[in-house]
């Protein structure tokens, strides 16, 4: 079950500041769990590869001792910020990275040491300095390796300005930008730390002003991190215990050893405290209950409904929370009398709570966070559709036996189905109505509403015509569907129309588009009118074409089809191969097989292995004692044929 943090003050920056200290650091320590100042470590050489050309009004800075940080037992350990270069993590011992954090994030360099090798051959350049370095590319980015690290970048001169940096022989982001270095400053000799600077780190409800906030971390040993948090106001009469005992919220989501403690040096407020690894171990261990089950016929004679918890370790119900319609419920009637609650125990809700639609959402708070499980009681109900085209009229009849109060029953109809996520501003139904108001609903009741038209989508709805609160979706079509059948080889396609017994319709309503161009036949050529069983051919049309069937003034589908070829597989007896059992013959060096086991997948190239076509009877060697199954790719991207082992 997912886990997520609880709210904090800073939570609005907590997701750029997360970001920022993704692989923070470790230091040694002696028994008594404190560090020799000698042994902090030196990220010099990575802030002085930092250009001055990388800043920005908001910005962050994060630097990290990957090494040390290994030394902690953390439930997720950390990782380099290695972009699309292919570098073994354990290779980079320290990184810087600078994130821009204006109108767009985005990360603009980082900087890396270690033992670290780059894939491929690099191109020996020079700074207009003379500062010698090779460069690589990967996708969109650069990389320039030096005697002292490895430089990463979006944009060639940023690449050039940070080596040239690091030479001394360019303006640093620390000169450019001395809050920066201020900040860091603030703890000095930390394993890691996240700078960030600019409106974007502002704490929210308040009316103080920060000039930057500062985490760093220091590891104690495997079981403890100590966690510093700062933040410099610009004024230092902002600054009230109101307001540092807030900041100490910052770390409610983490397991902790004490209680954080806050510091005030004027304007500056710190507040540290050590974070818990094992605790948080065991919270990332522990299974929260979740999983809710309901079955889905209700006996409305039953006093309660009984909710089942698919999985989950016992936790005690005194950290568990239950919402039913967004609202906590009564805690003596769902607990059902459990002192825990585990994988197969049962909660309750009085029956005559329930509704369509009702969300019910089971959350448990540890120390870790919370972690929340929902599920929805009948969300959905049988509905029959029986639409007329030519009319544009659509018949709805409830088939289902819960009764339905009609007032909360909407229909909405939308033109074309609204795309589901977070959204400021739903669209709006065409047209609604409320057929069945001032009735309950039995299974039976149906109701016909007009000006439909076709590819339109229905909602049946419950409490509001809002697509998100649907029952029952129905989409209207067109007349008729289409079969297309497609000869690999000819490179020809047939698409035949299946209407209605007897059916009758104008020719001219239907027309086939090849990649949304009307195809060079169309069924209009031959007759006025076409019935079911009406076939028209096409020819040059290659692998991958979007074909279409489109119907009225609209264009509204009727039907589609990607062609491509297809090959019938089949493991042999023995297993030791897959073998062409049936279908077209493709040309070897288009293909490529993809074979799965329990340890993965391997590729095979198959004009490897085969001369010429893959056809009838040929195979394809294979793992018998591995090989679970084999899919047939065509150019890259077309699947064309499978095996499953028997």
């Amino acid at each position: 079950m997912p886990q997520y943090p609880r709210r904090t003050l800073l939570g609005g920056i907590g997701t750029t500041i997360a970001l920022g200290l993704a692989g923070n650091t470790v230091s040694s320590t002696d028994a008594n769990g404190e560090r020799d100042p000698a042994d902090a470590p030196s990220f010099e050489t990575l802030l002085d590869h930092l250009p001055a050309s990388v800043a920005t009004e908001s910005m962050t800075v994060s630097v990290m001792d990957l090494e040390r940080r290994r030394e902690a037992n953390e439930p997720h350990g950390p990782h380099a910020a290695t972009g699309a270069f292919r570098i073994d993590d354990e290779a980079v011992t320290k990184q810087a990275v600078v994130y821009a954090t204006g109108e767009s994030f985005t990360q603009s360099v980082t900087v890396l040491t270690g033992e670290i090798d780059l894939d491929g051959d690099g191109e020996s350049r020079e700074t207009d300095d003379g500062v010698a370095y090779d460069r690589y590319e990967a996708d969109d980015q650069v990389a320039a390796v030096t005697d002292e690290a490895v430089v990463i970048a979006q944009d060639a001169d940023v690449l050039s300005d940070a080596v040239a940096a690091g030479a001394g022989d360019a303006d640093r982001l620390l000169d450019a930008k001395p809050l920066l270095e201020e900040a860091i400053d603030v703890h000095e000799g930390a394993d890691g730390y996240s700078v960030n600077v600019g409106d974007d780190f502002q704490p929210p409800e308040t009316d103080a002003t920060a000039e930057y906030v500062v985490r760093a971390i220091t590891v104690r040993g495997p079981d403890t991190i100590t966690m510093d948090f700062a933040v410099s106001f610009t004024d230092a009469d902002d600054v009230t215990d109101e307001l540092a005992e807030r900041l100490e919220g910052e770390f409610a989501y983490v397991a902790t050893t004490d209680e954080p403690t806050a510091e005030v040096d004027g304007s500056l407020v710190t507040v540290s405290v050590e974070r818990d690894l094992a605790a948080e171990r065991a919270a990332r261990e522990h299974d929260s209950p979740g999983s809710l089950r309901v079955e889905r016929d209700i006996d409305l004679e039953d006093d309660l409904l009984e909710i089942e918890i698919g999985r989950g370790d016992p936790t005690p119900i005194e950290d568990l929370t239950l919402e039913v319609g967004d609202e906590a419920y009564d805690r003596d009637i769902w607990t059902n009398g459990h002192g825990t609650l585990e994988e197969g125990d049962t909660i309750v809700i009085e029956t005559d709570d329930v509704e369509p639609n009702l969300s019910v959402t089971l959350t448990h708070d540890h120390e870790y966070g919370s972690s929340s499980s929902t599920t929805t009681v009948l969300g959905h109900f049988r509905f029959e559709f029986a639409y007329d085209p030519d009319a544009t009229e659509l018949t709805v009849e409830y088939a289902d036996e819960f009764p339905l109060d009609g007032d909360e029953v909407w229909l909405a109809v939308h033109e074309d189905r609204p795309t589901y996520g977070f959204r400021e501003d739903d669209p709006e139904p065409t047209a609604t109505a409320q057929p069945w108001a001032g009735t309950t609903m039995e299974s039976g009741d149906d109701a016909t509403i007009e000006g439909v038209d076709p590819g339109s989508v229905v909602y049946v709805c419950w409490g509001e015509p809002n697509y998100r609160e649907s029952l029952a979706t129905h989409r209207t079509r067109p007349p008729g569907t289409v079969k297309f059948e497609y000869d690999y080889e000819a490179q020809s396609l047939s698409a035949t129309l299946e209407l209605d017994d007897d059916t009758e319709r104008p020719a001219s309503a239907y027309e086939l588009l090849v990649d949304g161009e009307p195809a060079e036949t169309q069924w209009a050529d031959a007759a006025d009118t076409v019935t079911s069983g009406a076939t028209i051919e096409i020819d040059s049309v290659p692998v991958g074409a979007d074909v279409e069937v489109v119907w009225g003034e609209d264009d509204v589908r009727v039907g589609s089809a990607y062609p491509q070829p297809t090959v019938d597989l089949a493991f042999t007896e023995d297993g030791t191969a897959v073998e062409h059992v049936g279908g077209d013959s493709v040309d070897a060096s288009k293909l490529e097989a993809r074979v799965w086991s329990e340890d993965g997948s391997v590729e095979i190239d198959l004009a490897d292995e085969v001369d010429g076509d893959f056809e009838k009877g040929d195979t394809i060697p294979v793992d018998a004692s591995a090989a679970r199954g084999l899919s047939l790719v065509y150019e890259g991207q077309y699947y064309i044929g499978y095996a499953h082992e028997a």
